[in-house]
């Protein structure tokens, strides 16, 4: 049996047709925006622009550079997908960029990339790592030096990573951009006046009652600027800055943290793992510190699932915590109730104590509470200036006074302000009772009233606005807990009748 001994030859890149000229691209990348970044960038595509220029047989098809921008994900390069166009289009044969960092650093993607660009005709040089794609031997070079780039990249992620997280320690923050605000010389927070009364406002009609869909509306129809100095609001970024801290003057440091090196998605912080660090009066503010928790409670409220509507959510109850049961003492709660007319009420059936005998409107409290700030004497507010315990609250209800001589409706932002507590007469007597008793001169007043309690100090009393008796708290509520009972009832016999017929 003979045999042939054969030598192979190394093989080296396929050299180009002479005559044919070469459309050479090159990519450039820094992943910070700065200044030594900057000038290694701008230096990058200058001396790739001189060396395609001056080479014979190249013809310079583009410079495509990301300031700025990480290599561990494409998605993020704009001129890095734009140049993988291009490529698909023809555009372009050759590819030239300093290395496979600059190129990619998730090995998956580099090697995704590099195929697929093989498969279309188009081949890449990777300066310093003196890899021609062309060549035989270049992927499995290829698939461990990016291996390598991957690493350090992570590397550098735990570092960077580390950095940041001793500087929230010492309460140190990094500058984030904020609509209202600008970097100053000194690299701190200042307030920008125009975009600051933009703010202020947003805050405000929140604060007093309008939905976010309205304020987004109303800053269109005014066409105020967006963040982004677009026409067009979202309800989101109003969402945002309603939620966002900085606005009163604080700082959360960590809300969120990045989930992993290669796809940098950042996730809410639940500070199981890491911790957050909250500043206060980190920077000047644009609104008080108890506007911004307001519209915080504000929002929490209107979150609140509702009780009878499945996927619904209540409006805002800005008497939730200061209304009891004068029956039995118990906080009364705001539900539903369709007895007679449809409608809301303030119920008593909450709580090991609850007695589950009063409802009373809640149409009727709101009146009633209007009437009590209408007549409210500001003569008499102006004699508790002095008092060391109600004089700065006197103050805040003269103000309210001043500006709102009357409120056209019952809003948290008013009442939290002036407001401790309501309590109500015990609205048991019936209209012949009462006047029963109007008859022998031993009136009962106080039966079917309101008692405002003022955070100054002074109590108003005025009728609840409870005329009918059928309207009568206790009387409301035996209907009310007669219908729940009957209710339950019928969907226990449904059940029932169900199981029969399986």
């Amino acid at each position: 049996m003979n045999i042939e001994k054969i030598i192979l030859e190394p093989q080296s890149p396929e050299e180009p047709d002479s005559a044919k000229e070469l459309r050479v691209a090159a990519y450039c990348r820094v992943s910070t925006d700065n200044d030594e970044q900057r000038t290694s960038f701008e230096n990058q595509v200058r001396s790739y622009t001189d060396m395609i220029e001056s080479r014979p047989g190249w013809k310079l098809a583009g410079i495509y550079a990301d300031e700025g921008m990480t290599g561990t994900s494409a998605s993020k390069r704009k001129q890095f997908r734009k140049m993988i166009r291009d490529c698909e289009a023809g555009k372009i044969d050759l590819i030239v960029t300093k290395s496979i960092s600059r190129f990619a650093r998730n090995t998956l993607e580099c090697l995704t990339f590099v195929r697929h660009l093989n498969e279309i005709g188009v081949h890449l040089i990777f300066e310093s790592n003196h890899i021609d794609t062309r060549t035989a031997f270049s992927e499995m070079l290829l698939t461990v030096l990016a291996a390598f780039a991957q690493e350090e990249s992570r590397s550098i992620s735990l570092n960077t990573t580390w950095s940041i997280r001793k500087r929230y320690e010492e309460g140190r923050s990094r500058w984030s951009k904020l609509y209202g605000y600008e970097k100053n010389e000194n690299g701190e927070y200042q307030i920008v006046p125009e975009q600051a009364r933009v703010v202020k406002e947003i805050f405000t009609l929140y604060e007093h009652g309008e939905s976010i869909d309205k304020i987004m509306k109303h800053l269109q129809s005014n066409h105020v600027p967006t963040p982004e100095n677009c026409e067009t609001w979202s309800m989101c970024t109003v969402r945002l800055m309603l939620q966002n801290e900085r606005y009163c003057g604080d700082i959360l440091l960590q809300k969120t943290i990045c989930e992993s090196h290669i796809t940098h998605k950042q996730i809410k912080n639940d500070t199981t793992e890491v911790p957050s660090y909250y500043i206060e009066n980190h920077h000047q503010a644009i609104i008080s510190r108890k506007q911004f928790n307001r519209c915080k409670q504000i929002f929490a409220l209107r979150r609140t699932p509702h009780p009878d509507m499945p996927g619904k959510y209540n409006n805002q109850y800005p008497l939730g915590d200061k209304l009891v049961c004068p029956i039995c003492g118990s906080r009364l709660f705001k539900r539903s109730i369709k007895i007679q007319r449809p409608g809301s009420g303030w119920s008593c059936e909450i709580g090991e104590h609850a007695c589950r005998q009063f409802i009373i409107r809640a149409s009727f409290v709101d009146q009633a509470l209007l009437n009590a700030y209408h007549t409210l004497d500001a003569g008499i507010v102006e004699k508790k200036l002095d008092s060391p315990k109600f004089g700065s609250e006197a103050e805040i209800m003269l103000r309210y006074k001043r500006e709102y001589p009357r409120m056209k409706k019952v809003d948290y932002w008013w009442v939290d302000d002036l407001v401790d507590h309501i309590e109500f007469g015990k609205h048991i007597r019936t209209t012949k009772e009462l006047i029963a008793l109007e008859v022998k001169g031993t009136p009962d007043p106080d039966d079917r009233s309101m008692k405002v309690f003022w955070k100054c100090g002074l109590v108003t009393t005025v009728p609840s606005d409870v005329f009918y008796d059928s309207d009568l708290p206790g009387r409301i509520a035996k209907r009310y807990y007669n219908q729940q009972q009957r209710k339950a009832e019928k969907k226990k016999t449904s059940k029932g009748k169900g199981r029969d017929k399986k």
